[in-house]
């Protein structure tokens, strides 16, 4: 496959040579992966809650916590986000939580 494109560098292209440049390494892709998936799930969640009628005053309100709070939750800041914090809002968006830790094939239900 070619890595030009009507003179356009594929990405394919584009990472290697970060790569290989030292500007870019494994880790920092894989970390940077996990920071996007946790946006894309974080704002399915605020989509949820939008979809419900709600804003993040109204649900910050319903959870006895502050509006700032439901914002982290929705940009997927949720390394220091309390599970109780996180069941509220999943329950009041009329979810339920489960977490299941994994081990390769194996999961195994934490909470539910």
């Amino acid at each position: 496959m070619s890595e030009e494109h009507d003179g356009a560098r594929t990405w394919e292209a584009t990472r290697k040579e970060a790569v290989a440049g030292g500007r870019m390494d494994q880790q920092r892709i894989v970390a940077n992966k996990e920071r996007a998936r946790a946006r894309v799930r974080a704002h399915r969640l605020a989509s949820i809650r939008a979809d419900r009628g709600l804003n993040q005053t109204t649900l910050a309100a319903r959870l006895e916590v502050s509006q700032p709070r439901v914002s982290r939750i929705e940009r997927g800041d949720l390394e220091s986000t309390q599970l109780a914090t996180l069941r509220a809002y999943i329950e009041a968006l009329g979810g339920e939580l489960e977490v299941t830790a994994k081990f390769g094939d194996d999961r195994i239900i934490i909470v539910d």
